[in-house]
């Protein structure tokens, strides 16, 4: 493949995030580990995986679960060692799957050497490595309000002044301002690059800069209480962001075939924020998070109008991405498809995040429709949980264990789990849905094999068909390849009509078998059926 149809592995390939404490355990302490991961790279291959977004595994206090970093070039212990990590990253290059590191960079943790001594005197070298401030007439220099709630500025008594966490007080935010804070982190990037780390998933990417001149954000009734009832105006999206972007991107351009990922925090500037930070010319993050679909109602017209404003503002150079569910929301499962449907809405929407144009970022367990578990107040990991609890119970649900099998502990480890298992580990399984063939995981394993054997699949263009309240059906075409996906969200009989008109077969679908003919006229649709069609030439 040449050209226009070159296989680049994060545009074209299936992406997978792992959450590594939960995965799978290998030690028997309760928590999985890199070893774990390791494990199961033979599975993780069979799913049809291209790349692994692997959750922070750097030493951590683990405040925020791993999302403090204390030193960004040695491994938590509670994950393993750096052989460990090295031994993942050489097995998982050879099953053909890419390691993509969590990059951390908007804070540290509290307890990180450069913040221990950035607070120790206000004349430290780094002191200006974080950001501080003494303030305004005796009350904190702005009105800023952290994303977990409350203020962003945290008295230290020591040295008598303000500091800033855009987050949790224990997670302060570095001054992107000071070029040695900047080439530290790139220094580290390559830290990881020279390993052979294939990319980085940036966490609030669109953070790093504030307002220099600590100018109030106006007030927003639509921002909600745990943004402060604040537009976030003077807190992220800051002129210059996009300098230090292509200064990473200079970092990653002198490798071969390395990428990043950026989490642009988009709660009330909407898509075309996270279109911005791909660049015009493409220049900048290689794809960009955007959670239209997660934050989506059920409906074929809800996606669809969705998906449209998303691919309407990405650049011509851009590269969209999918994703339905990750560690900081609720599953698919539990948003979508609770209920007597599970199984088959499960399956629609598999359907949609592998058949779209641009790279689908699936979540652990989602191959299996493992829904959220459930959290009682004992239960509570998650700093945000123990907060506010129970007006917000936290992100643990999303973050419980992956269920290998049907016996003691989910399969999961020999000893008591982290978190709470789902109550229904014993029949949504791994290996039972390994058995049976009509199930949610051999569903998903059939939609990466046709991923990888159709080209229109990966790179084709994305022709939506006329718009139907319950149906969301469009063309995916690559030079002559013409596929056509048609999904039935509804729990009723329909009818149909394929456009352009003509024959069709059945490449996949969940009511009829691999060969089928679709002709012109009007056919009846199943009750939540999905089908693939190809154009018979």
């Amino acid at each position: 493949m040449n050209g226009e149809g070159s296989y680049v592995w994060w545009k074209h390939g299936v992406m997978c995030e792992i959450y590594p404490r939960s995965y799978y355990d290998s030690n028997g302490d309760g928590s999985g580990d890199l070893q774990g991961i390791t494990a199961k790279l033979d599975y993780i291959a069979d799913l049809g995986i291209d790349g692994i977004w692997l959750g922070p595994v750097n030493a951590s206090p683990m405040v925020d679960t791993g999302y403090d970093v204390a030193d960004y070039r040695t491994i938590n212990p509670l994950f393993g060692s750096m052989a460990d990590f090295d031994e993942l990253l050489q097995k998982a290059h050879g099953h053909g799957i890419h390691i993509i590191m969590d990059m951390v960079a908007n804070h540290t943790s509290d307890q990180h050497s450069w913040f221990r001594e950035s607070r120790s005197s206000r004349d430290n070298p780094k002191r200006d490595w974080y950001i501080w401030h003494d303030g305004k007439r005796g009350r904190p220099p702005s009105n800023w309000k952290a994303a977990v709630g409350g203020g962003v500025w945290q008295w230290d008594k020591t040295t008598k002044q303000y500091y800033l966490h855009s987050f949790f007080k224990e997670q302060p935010d570095l001054n992107w301002r000071n070029p040695a804070v900047r080439q530290e982190i790139y220094d580290t990037m390559r830290f990881w690059l020279d390993k052979g780390v294939d990319g980085f998933r940036c966490d609030v990417l669109n953070y790093f800069l504030k307002d220099d001149q600590w100018r109030d954000n106006p007030f927003s009734l639509a921002a909600g209480p745990f943004n402060g009832f604040q537009k976030h105006l003077y807190t992220r999206n800051q002129p210059g962001m996009y300098d230090i972007l292509r200064e990473m991107r200079a970092v990653l351009d002198g490798y071969k075939d390395r990428m990043m990922v950026g989490e642009v925090f988009v709660a009330e500037e909407g898509p075309a924020m996270a279109a911005a930070y791909m660049g015009e010319e493409g220049e900048l993050a290689h794809l960009s998070f955007e959670f239209s679909l997660v934050f989506s109602k059920w409906g074929a017209h809800k996606f669809s109008d969705a998906l449209d404003d998303w691919y309407a503002l990405i650049p011509p150079k851009g590269w969209p991405c999918n994703v339905l569910s990750n560690h900081d929301q609720p599953r698919a499962v539990t948003r979508y498809a609770a209920g007597e449907d599970t199984v088959k809405r499960a399956k629609v929407l598999a359907a949609l995040l592998l058949t779209l144009r641009g790279t689908p970022f699936l979540y652990y367990g989602e191959e299996i429709a493992m829904p959220n578990s459930k959290i009682t107040r004992k239960d509570v990991m998650d700093t945000v949980g123990k907060m506010y609890w129970p007006i917000v119970k936290g992100r643990d649900g999303e973050r419980s264990p992956m269920q290998w099998n049907g016996g003691p502990n989910a399969g999961f480890s020999e000893a008591r789990p982290w978190l709470p298992l789902n109550d229904d580990y014993s029949e949504t399984n791994v290996e039972a849905q390994l058995q049976e063939p009509t199930s949610v995981l051999n569903f998903y394993r059939r939609l990466t094999a046709l991923r990888r054997e159709k080209q229109s699949l990966q790179m084709g263009s994305f022709e939506k068909s006329p718009s139907h309240k319950n149906i969301m059906s469009y063309r995916r075409v690559y030079q002559n390849e013409r596929l056509y996906v048609m999904l039935n969200f509804s729990a009723n009989r329909l009818s149909h009509t394929c456009t352009p008109a003509g024959r069709w077969s059945v490449l996949l679908g969940t009511q009829r078998s691999a060969g089928t003919a679709i002709g012109k006229e009007n056919f009846e649709v199943y009750p939540y059926e999905v089908l693939v069609l190809e154009k018979d030439k």
